[in-house]
Formats: structure tokens, sequence, C-alpha cells
């Protein structure tokens, strides 16, 4: 059987793929400050023309490496969301913004590990770009669970129901970040090989934590 000769398409997409997966692991362990183009292009097995002409530049690259991944979770955040409006409860919720992370950062081919050292170094990246990828991938999705949040938890106000979210997602993103990229702490406790036991571990937390009032500065409970 003659070989099949690739399209013009698949090549393309084939090429961005290598230069995206490369740019991933490496923004993943030195930071957007700690890469050159030229190691990328190295690691990715193309030449540097290549990525100019893909990404444009640097920043660009680095861009589209979130919105390659993240951009499918935020989509498939919002699904499952309002899914999950379909019979209302605050398990619904914290499942349907936790479990595609979940999935994710644990699959190589939707991010993996590198993902989630991507997300860990964001804070320390600059700062335009800290911006311009929370207002696109995770601010959207945050927005619609909070107001979810506010239907069921009336107790507290705006301020209050937004740091509970973001403090679900930050303990969550912490706790997952340990488990996808400590793969040898499964073989020291064999119970972290059950992903739906950690998934439900991780949910249940979340529920615990959104479903009590922030403290006031004296200590007592707002409601």
């Amino acid at each position: 059987m003659p070989a099949v000769r690739k399209s013009q398409a698949d090549r393309s997409a084939e090429t961005s793929g290598k230069i995206l997966r490369a740019a991933q692991k490496l923004f993943a362990h030195s930071g957007f400050d700690g890469v050159t183009m030229r190691a990328i292009a190295s690691e990715a097995g193309v030449n540097l023309a290549s990525i100019v002409y893909y990404f444009e530049n640097k920043e660009g690259l680095y861009l589209s490496v979130f919105r390659h991944y993240a951009e499918p979770l935020m989509e498939e955040r919002m699904k499952l969301l309002k899914e999950a409006d379909r019979e209302p409860s605050l398990r619904a919720y914290a499942r349907a913004f936790i479990e595609p992370a979940f999935r994710m950062l644990l699959d190589e081919s939707l991010g993996g590990p590198d993902h989630m050292r991507l997300l860990w170094r964001l804070p320390q990246e600059p700062e335009c770009l800290v911006q311009k990828i929370y207002g696109e991938f995770y601010a959207p999705v945050i927005r619609e669970m909070t107001e979810r949040v506010r239907q069921i938890c009336p107790w507290g106000d705006e301020l209050s129901l937004s740091w509970h979210v973001h403090i679900m997602s930050s303990i969550f993103h912490a706790t997952l970040g340990k488990y996808a990229t400590r793969p040898d702490l499964h073989d020291k406790e064999p119970w972290m090989k059950d992903q739906d036991r950690i998934l439900k571990m991780i949910v249940d937390t979340a529920v615990l934590l959104i479903s009590r009032p922030a403290l006031s500065p004296d200590g007592e409970g707002n409601a």
C-alpha cells in the first residue's frame, strides 16, 4: 500500500503541536523569562522560523500554550456547570468545576503535569501576561461558579462569595498539583492510585469550604 501523504493542514497542525508541547514543558520548568525561542525550537525539533511563522513571538507562543490547553478546560467547565443547573446543588457545581481540571492535569494529551507546573508559575510571570490569561481563561468560569454559589449559599456578600470560590480553586490546584507532579507518592500510598477516590475527596473538601460562611474580623461567623 502506498504511503499516504500528509496534507499541508496536517503538517501544520503537527508542527504547531510539537512547538506547543515543547514550549509548555520549558515554560513550566523555567518560566517565561527563563526560556528562549531558540531553546523551544531545539526542544521541538524545528527551526526558529517555524515558531515565528506560527506564533510571531515568545509572548504569542506563551499565550497560545494557554489557549491550546486552558480554553478546552474552560469550555468543559462551562458545559458541566450548565448541565448541573438541571438539578442544582453545591456538590454538582463543585464537581463540574473540579473534575475537568482533575482529568486534564492527569492526562498528558490534555496538558498533564506540565500544565499544572505552568499554572503554579503563572503568578510570578509578567503582569501583562497574567492579566490576559486570567481574564480570558479563568475569570469567566470563576464568575459563573460564584453566581451559582450565591444562589445556594445566600449568606455571603459578593466579596465573601468570590473569595470562597477563589480559595477553593487555589486549594484544589495546590492539592492536585502535588498529586499530578509527584507520581512517586502513589507508590508510597497505594490508595492515591484510586483517582475516583481522590476526586471525591477533593470535591467533598470544596463543598465543606464553600458551604461555610466567612469569618468576620472578630472571629465570629457572619451568618
